[in-house]
């Protein structure tokens, strides 16, 4: 079986990626860090690696020139993995031997997967050829285009994620599925944004630096009954997503694959609201005719 070690210090995205790895019929280790990743690799010997720029204790640059300062892994295929869109910083992972360089931001869990084919079946050729294992870095495929996206715009969602890496990823994967989306970091950012905003959907995470995901969502259940609301963690338990419900959260995603699928249950989630909202002003017209 195909070995890949996936290096992401946070763990809803790394959970997501596992997750999707293995239902393609990959074996797949994760790192939190740079220093945990490369002592993973050395022991594993996967057949491919991912890595994020961004990184405690060692970046992803620095792991990548310390696999390739190894014999072993210099035709190994690494995929640099990061929203990161400086020019010098996609330069340096070139440069340090990536095979390609990633945008978490325009890449999609099912984009990734082919990125992931591609670059063990050219691994596959050079190894079998005499050609070097150098990376050519005007290679096709190191881009993978966005496929077209769904008219018209089937919400407006409000997205509450401090981590940016998440971010970029749940926003991409919303605006693949038609949505409009805004996006702020804390729970003051989005409660000032719904009263000046009026939104389809409100998405948030279980936690950010301001406080918990219930509290958030008990406020704006408070102040606009019917806005759906879902909340999305891979760690939570059993009892913090009763709790969440609880509060008023229309959904609790708590497994990785309904975090891939999020723009379709998004989508869901606002046409069964307007739905609702349609039914009940429909019924309330009734009542004024019968009352009339």
């Amino acid at each position: 079986m195909t070995k890949i070690v996936v290096v992401e210090d946070q763990q809803v995205l790394a959970n997501v990626y596992r997750n999707k790895f293995t239902a393609e019929g990959y074996q797949v280790e994760v790192a939190a860090d740079g220093e945990a990743g490369l002592d993973l690799i050395n022991t594993a010997k996967p057949d491919l690696v991912i890595l994020d720029v961004m990184l405690p204790k060692l970046n992803g640059i620095e792991v990548l020139k310390k696999i390739r300062a190894n014999t072993l892994f210099q035709g190994l295929p690494v995929l640099i993995f990061s929203n990161t869109a400086l020019p010098g910083m996609v330069e340096e992972a070139w440069k340090a031997g990536a095979t390609m360089v990633l945008s978490k931001s325009s890449h999609s869990p099912k984009q990734i997967v082919e990125s992931v084919r591609t670059a063990l079946k050219a691994a596959s050729e050079n190894q079998s050829s005499t050609a070097s294992p150098a990376v050519n870095e005007s290679k096709a495929w190191s881009l993978i285009p966005v496929s077209s996206r769904p008219s018209p715009t089937p919400g407006h969602v409000l997205l509450v994620e401090d981590h940016p890496d998440m971010r970029a990823l749940v926003s991409f994967l919303l605006d693949q599925a038609g949505h409009q989306v805004t996006s702020v970091e804390s729970h003051a950012g989005a409660l000032q944004k719904a009263k000046v905003n009026e939104f389809d959907l409100c998405l948030l995470n279980r936690s950010c630096p301001d406080g918990a995901g219930i509290s958030l969502c008990r406020e704006l259940r408070h102040s606009y009954p019917r806005l759906p609301i879902g909340i999305y963690s891979t760690s939570a338990l059993p009892t913090e997503q009763q709790v969440g419900l609880d509060a008023g959260a229309s959904i609790y995603l708590t497994k990785p694959s309904d975090l891939t699928n999020i723009g379709n249950l998004s989508s869901e989630l606002i046409r069964t609201s307007k739905t609702s909202a349609s039914g009940t002003a429909t019924a309330m017209a009734n009542v004024s005719l019968r009352a009339a």
